[in-house]
């Protein structure tokens, strides 16, 4: 079965970070789902909230990638290395500047869609997607891989059954199975387009 890594909701008020390109790394490089050559200096997210608050969680969201703690970070090569790269960031609070936290880059894209069972709708003039309405994965479609990005929606971060089930315990993370996660966004569409008759 494959995932899609969302970031909690628990901790998306106040606590969502900005990306600053100010070192040179666009942050769009970490969506490409290849390994990327990282300089010197080191990539920075802001943040509105506290220190404290920001350590309550292992998984950050942010304007460029899920920013990770060491503890996780450490999960993470445990189970899928060949999997992903973790670029060491800078996290500037309100209160401070903390450090030993991670951009994850995943290093590798698959084909994954069922295009016979997911719909969706297409950036006018193109063949990108521009958003889903139902999704659905082919089963397998990770292969050997534990982590990749989908390389038809390259926003989309897939995880395997094993690497959610070990990455469960971290606070900041959910995994959620596809058609769950964007049948709930239909019904919620539906049922406020319902209300306001």
């Amino acid at each position: 079965m494959t995932f899609l890594w969302r970031i909690s909701e628990t901790n998306a008020d106040g606590l969502i970070g900005t990306y600053s390109r100010s070192n040179g790394l666009d942050r769009f490089e970490l969506r490409r789902g290849k390994r990327i050559e990282v300089n010197e200096a080191m990539p920075t997210v802001r943040f509105d909230g506290r220190t404290r608050d920001l350590l309550a969680f292992d998984c950050l969201s942010n304007t460029a990638a899920p920013l990770v703690s060491q503890r996780m970070a450490q999960a993470l090569r445990d189970s899928c290395a060949q999997d992903v790269q973790l670029v060491p960031a800078r996290i500037e609070a309100a209160d401070g500047v903390l450090d030993g936290w991670s951009l994850l880059n995943a290093t590798a894209t698959v084909r994954a869609i069922n295009h016979r069972k997911s719909v969706y709708t297409m950036v006018p003039g193109t063949q990108a997607i521009m958003s889903f309405r139902h999704l659905e994965y082919l089963e397998g479609c990770l292969g050997e891989h534990q982590l990749a990005r989908d390389a038809e929606y390259l926003g989309h971060l897939l995880v395997s059954d094993s690497l959610a089930q070990a990455l469960s315990d971290f606070a900041g993370a959910s995994f959620e199975r596809p058609e769950e996660a964007y049948y709930e966004t239909m019904s919620r569409r539906w049922n406020s387009a319902n209300d306001a008759r």
